[in-house]
């Protein structure tokens, strides 16, 4: 290389072209280190690009057109880059200038794109054809049809701007305008009356800064400002701007339209603003000048809303017509009540018993005056037919938490038990009673259902309350900042409950005087920090106490005097790190810690000999000492941080808690793990998971997919999308979407909220809103019956397992060639469903022949099968060598129950799933194949070839249920299956190829490709398919000749 300058020296006369393909060809390496330097930059910048579009994506946006192209070119650019870095390892003398020459160029457009990636402004818009979401579900409406005529009258009307619907509570105001709010969008779709339909329920707790979040979610708008003026200008400017219909349902009380930024509609901007109230006080004192009274339902509707509800078999029983009208006609026309009672009567036809419900209907009916409150007579007969004390208290309990707000039912249920409302059994027994409890309420129309949860309509809150209003005090979610004073805590009351609102302190000078007080909920009261001692002084009675998710850093010495209480719940209190001694505390039944900064355990604990639930699943805790196991022989549930290597259990201490039926712990030792799982053998323990790891193990827990909502008072310094970044760092986060116009955040995943509030804590001022499960995850779906083994010589020391286990998750055995030198495994788990593999470099693969008399057992019944960095796996089952695939029995059906298959970075893999096996994967739903560096084939085709039948004519085989296909990062690919084989796969939607640029052919069949209408994509369940490179896609070939075109809908590039 040193005569190449003299060389260009030379070569100089014959013009700048020559030189410069000279310098193409000497700084090819120097030139593609830039290029691979810029991509890097460009990649970091789509990242943020997509973390921003996510964050400012709602429902109603969509991104701007700008954005999607320069995305694309991002795509198109990067094929480019891989394109050219392919040839760089093959690049011969002769053609170095030409590569050189496009790298530069490739530099130059790369350079260019970033430039205009740098996006100022917001990356959605509104998209224009959304003017607003309909309701999923709308009750029955019957008649009401001249109300609602005279509503979109004056709605179509120029000149009348605010109307106002009036009618007692129960009338089915709500009702109606929801089914105008979904008339008015069907009606924008064909004719843009309005650009904007706004739903906002104002409740009776009016909150102007509540209102204005609702509005400006519904319009779109973002980073609303802290002081209420200023978000009350915000939105004025905004609604001025478009035609628009607000509504606002259920309002209590008058209010200045001004305040909270409501511009009052006006025949030039022709916005309509609709009111439901109570009141028609109300809605003139706001200024609406058209008032529509909602008239009870005539005779004839109400009987038909009733049949609708108890069908129209009980019109068959003799006899039953006249009472059946006496009842119809007690409700007055009220279609909450007839709902109701009707629920209440649904499934009875004897007629002694309808003629004594109209005799308590009756009474019902007159023993409330009261107008306003005429209705809770009637649905109070519903609510005494329960007949049964217990449960009529489980409904009641619901009015304790905020208004419209949607119960978790296993919190709810946790609550009742917790109450003795369910009377005593197992948790198992007292779980599915409290199921059962709610399930008679939905179905008698007391409570709605909410997809997994439960709702309390307004109107049966409003009933529950006024039943117990001398023993009830409830401000749940008002935003109080501080609780009532003394006086206002009424002798009399049992319950109270100041759940989800902003109190920060409670002071010295709070001590009120309530004897009878038996619950207190102050539940996510986040910026809670301090309780004073005298709070507790006067409350003798209290049974139930509820901290959770709140700020504070000790309890007061003052709990310790609180010698009736049963339940102390201090969950998520990640500040929390001295609770005084509980040895007073003889009636606590139960004690959950989980998520406290606690070090070690409260004094005491071995004396509260009636505890039947304890959680000690905190980081933080440091060690549980020896010896109070034994005290607490009433124990029923029974949790510990499992990946804590300080908290040492014992296992015949544990094994002497015979009534557990919830456990989970870690074992440092086998021999304590065997112990514990030896005893439990013919123990039907519900729930547990337990681990079985030295200290210096490493593993990973599952807990489950959980939903998290939080709210931030505003990011600060911190951008939204490095907000989202925080969040995604935290272990297990799968998802995060965050509303920047109301400070919400989403989180999905398999997470500690704990561990993602502190760290956030740090930067902003962060509340819980909500932590539940995440129901579309399939673990949900099984009885958490774990075991995880790491760490362990579990080849060589026999390993006890529980006979009903239904996941096994192995972590770094690397003595472990097979999981059949586990012989006893393969006695003890037929009930397997789940079976993970990870970091084990021993394992060559995961059935073996040879060291187990059957293939089928234990693995016949598993559904999920998962395997992750096995270094030295190169075939799933391993037979041995007299014994040829082709006649190998007790292959058959060894997969037959399989759904999901997911195996990564397993470095020695050839081929996968033997052809004979692959008959067998009838059930399989889920297919993952990534980062497996020598994989060249799913489904071998190797036994095919040995038998020489010389068929060449393509032969079709069917995997009917699979439904997700994903191969990722596999670059000796060549084949899914041999080149005489087709799959037809029926179910198939999802299906992503990412850098598998040696796969040639897709041999797969899909239902799409039997319709010659392709204009109809939605015929079809087909999700979408995700490709990597596009020039793969460009050259691979498919069996069906229009594949591509038809796939084209679906098609996107990653």
């Amino acid at each position: 290389m040193e005569f190449v300058g003299p060389i260009c020296e030379t070569l100089k006369c014959l013009g700048d072209p020559t030189c410069t393909y000279i310098e193409h060809h000497r700084k090819l390496e120097d030139r593609m280190n830039d290029l691979l330097a810029k991509q890097r930059q460009l990649n970091a910048m789509k990242r943020d690009v997509e973390l921003r579009k996510n964050a400012e994506l709602r429902l109603g946006r969509c991104v701007r057109q700008e954005v999607e192209n320069w995305l694309l070119e991002v795509q198109t650019v990067n094929g480019k880059i891989q394109n050219v870095d392919e040839r760089m390892q093959n690049v011969s003398c002769f053609s170095r200038g030409r590569l050189g020459k496009q790298v530069s160029q490739t530099v130059e457009e790369v350079k260019e794109i970033i430039i205009q990636g740098r996006f100022t402004g917001d990356l959605v818009i509104d998209d224009p054809s959304t003017a607003g979401v309909p309701f999923q579900t709308l009750e029955v409406l019957e008649g009401e049809t001249a109300v609602i005529a005279d509503i979109w009258k004056h709605l179509m009307s120029d000149e009348i701007g605010m109307v106002g619907v009036c009618g007692m509570g129960g009338i089915g105001k709500t009702t109606i305008m929801k089914h105008i709010h979904d008339q008015l969008l069907k009606k924008t779709k064909s004719k843009p009356l309005f650009k904007k339909i706004i739903w906002v329920t104002v409740s009776q707790d009016f909150n102007i800064t509540r209102v204005q979040e609702d509005i400006a979610d519904a319009m779109n708008i973002g980073g609303l400002p802290k002081s209420e003026q200023k978000r009350a200008a915000v939105l004025r400017n905004k609604l001025l701007k478009i035609r628009h219909v607000l509504i606002l349902d259920d309002v209590w009380e008058g209010f200045v339209l001004e305040k909270v930024g409501i511009p009052e509609p006006l025949s030039s901007n022709r916005s309509k603003l609709v009111l439901t109230s109570r009141s028609n006080v109300v809605c003139r004192s706001i200024g609406c000048c058209e008032i529509v009274e909602v008239p009870p339902l005539s005779n004839e509707e109400s009987m038909n809303l009733f049949l609708a509800h108890t069908g129209r078999g009980i019109l068959e029983v003799p006899s039953l017509e006249e009472i059946l009208g006496d009842i119809v006609g007690e409700c007055g026309g009220l279609p909450l009540a007839i709902v109701v009672i009707a629920g209440s009567m649904k499934g009875i036809y004897d007629v002694v018993e309808w003629r004594n419900a109209l005799t308590e209907l009756r009474n019902h009916v007159t023993s409330v005056k009261d107008t306003d409150k005429e209705i809770y007579g009637r649905l109070k007969f519903s609510f005494d037919r329960l007949k049964d004390l217990n449960i009529q208290n489980c409904f009641l309990y619901c009015s304790l938490y905020p208004e419209d707000y949607r119960i978790p039912r296993m919190e709810l249920i946790e609550y009742w038990i917790d109450e003795r409302f369910l009377e005593m059994g197992s948790r198992q027994q007292l779980h599915d009673r409290g199921h059962t409890i709610l399930n008679r309420l939905i179905n008698n129309c007391l409570l709605e259902k909410a997809g997994d949860d439960v709702k309390m309509h307004d109107v049966m809150r409003d009933m529950a309350l006024y039943i117990k209003q001398l023993h009830f005090i409830v401000k749940a979610g008002t935003g109080l900042e501080e609780l009532p004073s003394n006086s206002e805590w009424k002798k009399d009351v049992e319950r109270a409950s100041f759940m989800m609102n902003k109190v920060s302190e409670i002071p010295l000078s709070l001590s009120p005087n309530c004897g009878n007080l038996s619950t207190l909920l102050l539940k996510m009261n986040v910026s809670l920090k301090r309780i004073s001692k005298s709070f507790f002084q006067h409350m003798h009675s209290l049974s139930i106490l509820d901290l959770s998710y709140t700020g504070i850093k000790q309890l007061p010495n003052s709990v310790s005097n609180l010698e009736t209480l049963n339940v102390l719940v201090l969950r998520g209190c990640c500040n929390l790190r001295y609770v005084p001694s509980l040895e007073k505390l003889k009636a606590l039944r139960k004690l959950d810690l989980r998520d406290t900064a606690i070090k070690e355990v409260p004094k005491g604990l071995e004396m509260l000999v009636n505890l039947t639930y304890l959680d000690l699943s905190t980081e933080s805790l440091k060690e549980f000492p020896m010896a109070i196991l034994p005290q607490l022989s009433c124990l029923q549930y029974l949790i510990f941080y499992s990946k804590s290597c300080t908290v040492k259990l014992d296992g015949s201490e544990a094994a002497g808690l015979r009534k557990l039926e919830k456990f989970e712990g870690r074992f440092n030792e086998l021999t304590d793990f065997n112990d514990y799982t030896d005893s439990i053998r013919g123990q039907s323990l519900t729930s547990y998971l337990l681990v079985m790891a030295p200290p210096e193990a490493r593993f990973k827990v599952k807990e489950g997919t959980r939903k998290l909502k939080l709210k931030y008072d505003g990011p600060g310094d911190i951008t939204v999308p490095k907000l989202g970044k925080m969040i995604k760092a935290v272990e297990g986060v799968e998802y995060v979407a965050i509303k920047e116009e109301n400070g919400q955040v989403k989180v999905i995943g398999d997470m500690d909220p704990v561990r993602i509030l502190m760290k956030l804590r740090k930067y902003i001022h962060v509340d819980i809103l909500s932590v539940g499960p995440n129901r579309r995850s399939f673990r949900s779906l099984l009885p958490k019956k774990e075991v995880i083994l790491s760490g362990c010589q579990i080849g060589r020391d026999p390993v006890i397992l529980p006979t009903d286990l239904m996941l096994l998750r192995i972590f770094e055995s690397h003595n472990v060639r097979s999981l059949s030198d586990i012989s006893i495994f393969f006695q003890q788990a037929s009930q397997l469903r789940f079976c993970s593999v990870e970091d084990c470099k021993g394992i060559e693969s995961i059935l073996d022949s040879s060291l187990s008399n059957s293939l089928c057992s234990p693995l016949e019944n598993l559904e999920y099968l998962w395997l992750e960095r096995l270094d030295n796996l190169h075939v799933l089952i391993k037979l041995e060598s007299p014994l040829s695939i082709s006649r190998s029995l007790p292959l058959l059906g060894i997969f037959s129950h399989l759904k999901s298959f997911v195996i990564k970075k397993c470095l020695n893999m050839k081929q996968l799933f033997p052809f004979k096996l692959a008959h067998d994967l009838q059930n399989l739903e889920n297919l993952v194949v990534c980062d497996c560096v020598q994989m060249e084939e799913i489904i071998s085709s190797e036994e095919e070839n040995h038998k020489g039948n010389g068929i060449n004519t393509p032969m079709k085989f069917s995997l009917p249920k699979l439904r997700k296909l994903k191969l990722k990062n596999l670059p000796e690919l060549k084949n899914i299956c041999s080149s005489n084989r087709e799959m037809v796969c029926n179910s198939l939607g999802n299906i992503e190829v990412m850098r598998c640029n040696n796969l040639k052919r897709m041999p797969l069949y899909l239902p799409l490709f039997q319709d010659t209408h392709q204009s109809a994509p939605s015929a079809h369940p087909f999700e979408r398919i995700r490709i990597c490179p596009k020039e793969w896609w460009e050259s691979v070939e498919w069996d069906h000749p229009n594949a591509k075109e038809v796939l084209r809908p679906w098609l996107s590039w990653v």
